[in-house]
């Protein structure tokens, strides 16, 4: 089940796609993304890894949102800690022990 979560992580990054550096995409409001999201983790809720990663998103949208981050500051933060995840799932000695 983690290799499935991990080709999802890999597949779905969720939040900002390249685009043209003079107006980065924000994917903050895109329905379609935040329905993906919702259903990724209502399908994982006990993945904690995966929800701390969903909550990051939302607190960095807030902050876009604010003022305070940009969406290229917000997205190499997300981006970081979602490259994390996976490097941290992929690493044999890590899936074998379970979440909290």
């Amino acid at each position: 089940m983690k290799k499935a979560l991990l080709a999802l992580v890999l597949v779905f990054a969720g939040w900002v796609q390249p685009v043209p550096a003079e107006e980065p995409e924000n994917y903050c409001h895109d329905p379609a993304a935040e329905a993906q999201w919702q259903a990724l983790v209502a399908k994982h809720p006990k993945d904690y890894d995966l929800q701390a990663l969903h909550a990051l998103r939302i607190g960095l949208c807030l902050k876009v949102d604010q003022g305070v981050l940009t969406v290229p500051e917000a997205t190499a933060i997300f981006e970081r800690a979602r490259k994390a995840l996976i490097q941290q799932r992929s690493t044999p000695e890590e899936n074998s022990q379970p979440s909290l």
